[in-house]
């Protein structure tokens, strides 16, 4: 038991470094500008990424499913989980390209069986993750064409974290329910940066540069239910479904303005507003249906909506802000095999497969100009996923009574809106541990 909890903690160590190191940033997004960035909340664990997002009705005894807070009570062993995620990602539009990628912190886990019809859990996971640089090249209205222009770049960095403390009921025979409590936290830092540059002036160039810092904290809160029924000794359904709230968090934001030369010595700066607001976080639905075989075979298809026009921007007064997205959804479906989790000639027999697909359409709107106005874009976000656990170490006998999985997933996908003419593919692979430990054994002795 110890070894492997020594090596547990060591592994999370490793991530926890990971993240403070990468300070959750994935590879350059565009998207991830609008809103509070690229919006993570909801999808899950490995097991779920390997199976299209699938997850809110699929129950789980030897994995973590914080998708739906009421499959908690299904885990009535010690289980820990980490993942460190990473992405490939290829950006192009009409003109050019480029490729870029990096990696962090996924997710770390941690359920506790409290009774036999009670489990909690307590984890740490990004909400969102902002990472983007853009660049703006435009004539100067007034004067004559060709004399002048400014070249802006937008940067944006940072995201927010998410702390969960989860609990799992069994209320009837058959039927569970849930409640998550979130701590919403983290820093957006987003800078403007203009150079302009008039026809024959080369020398002594500045910069001016507006920078935004906005600070978040507040409360959030999800609810879920589910209900199984088990038709024979091959076949099980499962209904889940959940309901995220909307959340009004604090928002401390302050914006300075500064000049600098080209080689970024400061000229001159003044911080112009330091303001306490409040930002509003969309409400999330979720539902899915599972099937089973009650041991070594199952398979969910899922829909998830957010209202993201419930999203309001930084604002001094409460639902006030600007109005940035629009409604999103998703449809998951996936399924996981294990041929035969105990055998003893075939390590491959013991592995879990899975596989699946997504497809939904974001809340980031893209615009596309026309000759006059401009129209407002869906962008669609689809990606095959697939995945595999692989068993390690003796599995569960006594004394340790300690199990070990190596997880991984992997998706291949894209994010466009055809008018606009940009488009993102991403490669994202995720890689992760988990233990199942059974706790307060009383020893017996023959």
């Amino acid at each position: 038991m110890y070894k492997h909890f020594r090596a547990l903690f060591l592994f999370s160590c490793l991530c926890i470094g990971s993240q403070q190191l990468q300070a959750q940033q994935l590879s350059n997004s565009p998207y991830s500008r609008f809103g509070v960035g690229d919006v993570v909340h909801g999808t899950g664990t490995i097991r779920s990424a390997g199976m299209g997002q699938v997850g809110v009705g699929n129950a789980s005894g030897a994995l973590i499913n914080d998708m739906n807070p009421a499959l908690l009570y299904y885990n009535n062993l010690v289980t820990f989980e980490a993942a460190v995620a990473s992405e490939l990602k290829r950006i192009s539009d009409k003109k050019e390209s480029q490729i870029d990628g990096t990696a962090n912190l996924g997710y770390l886990s941690l359920a506790v069986p409290i009774s036999r019809f009670w489990t909690s859990s307590l984890s740490l996971k990004p909400y969102s993750r902002v990472n983007y640089i853009t660049y703006l090249t435009a004539p100067v209205a007034g004067v004559e064409e060709g004399t002048a222009s400014t070249f802006t770049q937008y940067k944006g960095t940072g995201g927010l974290n998410e702390v969960s403390f989860g609990n799992g009921v069994r209320i009837a025979n058959g039927l569970t329910a849930g409640v998550t409590g979130s701590y919403i936290f983290g820093t957006i830092d987003k800078q403007a940066t203009t150079i302009l540059v008039e026809e024959g002036e080369t020398s002594d160039l500045q910069q001016t540069l507006f920078h935004t810092t906005t600070k978040y904290s507040g409360l959030l809160f999800k609810g879920g239910l589910h209900y199984r029924k088990k038709f024979s000794d091959k076949i099980s359904m499962g209904l889940g479904s959940t309901y995220t709230t909307k959340a009004v968090i604090d928002a401390d934001r302050q914006v300075a303005q500064e000049r600098r030369a080209l080689d970024e010595s400061l000229i001159s700066g003044i911080t112009t507003d330091s303001l306490e607001g409040n930002t509003t976080l969309p409400q999330m639905v979720q539902v899915g249906l599972s099937i089973d075989n009650n041991k070594t075979w199952s398979a969910g298809l899922d829909y998830s909506t957010t209202k993201g026009s419930d999203f309001r921007g930084f604002s001094l007064n409460k639902n006030e802000g600007r109005q940035e997205l629009g409604d999103s959804y998703r449809i998951g479906l996936g399924t996981e095999f294990t041929p035969d989790p105990n055998s003893v000639s075939s390590y491959l027999k013991r592995v879990t497969y899975r596989v699946g697909g997504y497809y939904g359409n974001s809340e980031i709107q893209a615009v596309t100009l026309g000759n006059t106005t401009g129209s407002i874009q869906t962008l669609k976000d689809m990606a095959l996923t697939w995945g595999f656990s692989f068993p390690l170490g003796r599995g569960v006998r006594p004394p340790d009574y300690t199990q070990a999985m190596l997880n991984t997933s992997f998706a291949i996908g894209q994010l466009e809106a055809k008018e606009s003419g940009l488009k993102e593919q991403y490669l994202r692979v995720s890689l992760g541990v988990t233990f199942n430990n059974r706790w307060f054994i009383k020893r017996k002795f023959d």
